[in-house]
C-alpha cells in the first residue's frame, strides 16, 4: 500500500512549485508606490538684522501686551510694520497708537470722527490726503499709511512726546485733557 517512490515524486513536485512560485514572486517588479510629495524645507530662521523682521518682531511684541491686539493678524502686523518703516517711525510707537486708538479694529470710529486703525480725523486732514477718492480710511492699509505718515511728520517736527500729544489732537500734556495719552503711547511702545 504504502509506495514511498510515489510519495517522493509527489514531495518533489511539491517542493518544485513553491519553489517556483517563490521565485516568481521575487522576481515580479516591484509595485509602484503612490507618489508622495516631498516635505518642505524646514525653514531657516530669519536674518536678525533684516529690518522689516525686526520691525514686525516689534509690533508683534507691543500688540502682545495689549489687551485689544493680542490676537492680532500677521498680515496686520506686518502692514504696521511696513507703514511705519515707510514714516521713518518707530514701529513699537505705530503699533501702541493702533493698540491705543482702535484696539485694532479698522472699523473703529469715535464720537470725534476719527475712523479706522489710527483714528484719523479726516476734517482735520482733509488738505493732506484725498479722502473723497484715493484715501478710504476703512482700509486697513489706507488708514495705516495716513495715521504713519501724520504720526511721522509731527514727531520729525516736534519730537517724540509733543508730536504723540499732538497726533491726539491736544497739544497739551495734562491729567485732565488727555487722560495720559502720552503715557499710555510710550508705555506699551516700550519708550517711556
Amino acid at each position: 500500500m504504502y509506495k514511498p517512490k510515489v510519495y517522493a515524486v509527489i514531495g518533489f513536485i511539491l517542493m518544485t512549485a513553491v519553489f517556483c512560485l517563490l521565485f516568481a514572486w521575487a522576481s515580479k517588479p516591484p509595485v509602484p508606490r503612490p507618489f508622495v510629495a516631498a516635505l518642505p524645507a524646514v525653514p531657516t530662521a530669519p536674518d536678525p538684522t533684516n529690518k522689516q523682521y525686526v520691525a514686525a518682531l516689534d509690533v508683534a511684541r507691543v500688540f502682545g501686551r495689549s489687551q485689544g491686539c493680542a490676537e492680532a493678524d500677521p498680515k496686520l502686523i506686518n502692514a504696521v510694520a511696513t507703514e511705519a518703516a515707510k514714516a521713518d517711525l518707530d514701529p513699537r510707537v505705530l503699533a501702541a497708537t493702533v493698540a491705543v486708538e482702535s484696539s485694532c479694529n479698522p472699523w473703529a470710529v469715535s464720537s470725534r470722527g476719527a475712523i479706522g486703525l489710527t483714528q484719523v480725523e479726516a476734517a482735520i486732514w482733509k488738505d493732506k490726503f484725498d479722502f473723497a477718492g484715493s484715501v478710504n480710511l476703512l482700509n486697513p492699509a489706507d488708514n495705516l499709511r495716513a495715521g504713519a505718515t501724520i504720526e511721522g511728520s509731527l514727531i520729525k517736527q516736534f519730537g517724540l512726546v509733543p508730536g504723540v500729544r499732538r497726533y491726539n489732537g491736544l497739544g497739551v500734556d495734562c491729567q485732565t485733557c488727555d487722560s495720559q495719552y502720552v503715557s499710555k503711547i510710550l508705555t506699551l511702545a516700550g519708550r517711556h
